[in-house]
């Protein structure tokens, strides 16, 4: 990071709002534009997260660790996945920092937190997981740009691949936008 100082979010904002947040500390040039696809990556660099693909074992999408006490986090994405799944479980994970790991009390702590691919995540029941989920949707696929492709009448098949998303991701976002 080269010294520079890292974004911070507030946390107890709703998740879109927090990742718009993010979008413009980030990536977004001086005229609050945003370049497409996200690049997911780079937000990880600037919040200091170091960003590794792994292949993990069977059900494990992803993980937050921060193994060493005055070391960084790191965000492990399964390396077997898609490439549209890993962009949105490194999203994922990045929710999950800003939520709960992005404040000094980890300095000179460990944590860790494993994302499995079970019942309990795939029904959306857990406050933490909703909340990580509807803030890598919104980091990459933004709503106003969403709302605005969709508007110009760019199929389901055209905005997924201007997001770099899978269409089942897109389809899902436009839904819960209330556009589809």
């Amino acid at each position: 990071m080269d010294g520079q100082e890292k974004p911070y979010v507030n946390p107890a904002q709703a998740p879109s709002t927090a990742a718009t947040e993010l979008l413009l500390k980030t990536v977004a040039d001086e005229d609050r534009r945003i370049m497409l696809p996200v690049n997911v990556i780079d937000i990880a660099n600037q919040l200091g997260l170091k960003f590794t693909t792994l292949f993990l074992e069977e059900g494990v999408s992803g993980l937050l660790v921060k193994n060493e006490e005055n070391g960084p986090f790191n965000a492990v994405v399964d390396a077997s996945e898609h490439q549209h799944r890993m962009r949105f479980t490194l999203a994922h994970e990045i929710g999950h920092y800003i939520h709960k790991y992005q404040g000094d009390e980890w300095n000179g702590k460990i944590a860790g937190l494993v994302e499995h691919r079970d019942e309990l995540s795939s029904k959306g029941t857990d406050p933490e997981e909703r909340w990580a989920n509807k803030f890598a949707a919104s980091l990459l696929m933004p709503a106003a740009i969403v709302a605005r492709f969709w508007a110009e009448g760019l199929s389901v098949e055209e905005i997924a691949r201007q997001f770099n998303v899978s269409q089942s991701a897109l389809k899902f976002r436009l839904r819960n936008l209330g556009l589809r």
